[in-house]
């Protein structure tokens, strides 16, 4: 970390949904006043205190986007087939236009204009050790709000999409196989200018085999078969720690054979183990029936049962032989789903303790069994070729609330765990990104635990406990901004080839892929950071 911003504007109290819960947070990081930085400063609730605190607004937000130009090993072409594009939104904060640096770039660094809220860079082909990553960095009024989003067209099966994020310290990816046929790859993406060394450990539904260290140089990527870690595993959880640098993990599911129309997808980063997950929502194509959609479950810290529920537009419920499924603890398990052709859809996905059976404990959001890591396969709508989604949590990481209702607090205070209650904060905005072109798409919202109000642009949408819905997604910039009441709400983005018949135009009704490609997570981006407080102790943000 090299840019230490100053405090910003300070900001008073806000009528809101945080004043219904006093807070008193302090700031950890290396140096004191630090706002933010990759990697970020992080927020500890040390309890309840006397009043909320000031707050400021963020001097600067970095990004970091997998690079799918990056060459294959042992090949003449990219890791994804197609042009590559780089799509960035601001918060209402930059007034709608700014400026954003987009690194690497032959220069160290390109500028990329923001109008509207929105802007684009068309990314060139990385030569053979390139990155692999890309970063985004924004700063002043830009940095408030920023969100960046990757695009990749494809072979003809649908575009790739990637939601650009802060690298993380750990990730999970739960799914692709590395049976005859199967050849997914692992990327590490080291950022920082200094060697990075990541552990990767593969759960199987066999004997684990024990982890690995993966060194990567400094401003280098290094690209892995799967197979090299766990070779024929059926279904595969790979779990990454990065030891040092700053690394951005990525990964592609592939078929093994070459040539046009393989479909390679994107396996998104899922959420980390936890006791309750929401998976979607999605819409599944009414293709071609297999693969069916499947369930990748695994259990890193113990054996587990879970039970899944199927949330439709009616409401939810549990499909037979899946209130009960067990989890091998190291193992990992897959799940037909019944999810249905053409409506909207999600998972809730809960785990059951010995003494809680019913699930009565995990729906209180306490208690509950081992915590687990899920991945869903979806029937993609062109045979042989899943598409994966990834999961959201539904419970703090450290049993503090949550404070919004998009699985981030303002002030990225639990980047991992999204809220647990109700409310969101009223700066923590979701930018929905336009369809791509030459595709079609469409928003899911998901209410998994109670009702919400959800504004779009300015239109309400009210969603009961347990219900999905899909709406039309813009099909040309500016993104549009997405707010909610009540909660918490999942969002997501679907992507894949458009109907061969019907309009192509923007409209009320969603335009569905008739091949689903693609679906990203869209994740509030926070404008404002609580302020400091004082201490009686000075060493007490250094502990």
């Amino acid at each position: 970390m090299t840019d230490h911003p100053a405090l910003g504007r300070l900001r008073g109290p806000r009528a809101g949904p945080r004043s219904r819960s006093a807070r008193r947070i302090v700031l950890r990081t290396v140096v004191p006043l630090a706002v933010m930085g990759l990697g970020g400063a992080f927020l500890v609730d040390e309890g309840a205190g006397p009043g909320v605190p000031p707050q400021v607004s963020i001097g600067v937000r970095q990004l970091a986007c997998p690079d799918p130009t990056i060459i294959q090993p042992r090949a003449r072409d990219a890791v994804l087939p197609g042009s590559v594009r780089l799509d960035v939104a601001l918060g209402a904060e930059a007034g709608g236009d700014g400026q954003v640096r987009v690194a690497p770039a032959a220069s160290g660094g390109v500028g990329v204009s923001v109008r509207e809220r929105g802007g684009w860079l068309r990314l060139a082909p990385q030569d053979r050790g390139g990155t692999g990553a890309r970063l985004v960095s924004g700063r002043g009024a830009s940095a408030a709000g920023l969100a960046a989003t990757v695009t990749t067209s494809g072979d003809g099966a649908g575009p790739a999409l990637a939601a650009c994020a802060p690298p993380r310290a750990r990730s999970w990816f739960a799914g692709p196989s590395t049976e005859v046929g199967r050849d997914p790859l692992l990327v590490l993406a080291n950022l920082a200018d200094t060697p990075g060394q990541a552990s990767v450990r593969v759960l199987t539904d066999g004997p684990a085999a024990p982890g690995q260290d993966v060194n990567v140089a400094p401003g280098h990527a290094i690209v892995r078969r799967l197979a090299a870690f766990a070779p024929e595993a059926a279904v595969t959880a790979v779990d990454v720690q990065v030891r040092t640098g700053r690394l951005l993990t990525w990964m592609v599911d592939r078929s093994s054979a070459q040539g046009p129309f393989a479909a390679p997808r994107l396996v998104p980063a899922t959420a980390p183990a936890a006791r309750r997950l929401v998976l979607g929502g999605v819409v599944v194509p009414a293709g071609p029936p297999a693969p069916d959609s499947t369930l990748v479950l695994a259990a890193p810290e113990g054996s587990a049962k879970v039970r899944i529920s199927v949330l439709t537009p009616a409401g939810p419920h549990v499909p037979p032989g899946l209130a009960g499924v067990r989890v091998p603890a190291a193992g990992v398990t897959r799940v037909s789903v019944p999810l249905p052709a053409g409506p909207a859809s999600a998972l809730l996905v809960e785990s059951l303790g010995a003494d809680d059976p019913d699930g009565a404990a995990a729906a209180a959001g306490g208690g509950g069994g081992a915590p687990v890591v899920a991945e869903l396969g979806l029937a993609s709508g062109w045979k042989g070729v899943r598409t994966w989604a990834g999961a959201t949590r539904l419970e703090p990481s450290d049993g503090r609330p949550g404070l919004d209702g998009y699985s981030r607090g303002v002030g990225l205070t639990d980047p991992d765990g999204p809220s647990a209650g109700a409310g969101t904060a009223a700066d923590a905005v979701v930018t929905v990104p336009p369809v791509p072109a030459g595709a079609a798409g469409a928003l899911v919202l998901t209410a998994p635990l109670g009702p919400v109000t959800a504004r779009l642009d300015g239109t309400d949408m009210r969603l009961r406990a347990g219900s999905v819905t899909v709406v039309a997604q813009p099909t040309r910039p500016p993104a549009a901004r997405l707010t909610a009441t009540g909660g918490p709400l999942i969002a997501t983005a679907i992507a894949g080839a458009p109907p061969t018949a019907g309009p192509a135009g923007a409209g009320t009704r969603p335009r569905l892929p008739r091949i689903l490609s693609a679906v990203i997570p869209l994740r509030g981006a926070p404008t404002l950071l609580d302020a400091l407080p004082a201490v009686a102790d000075p060493g007490l943000p250094y502990r």
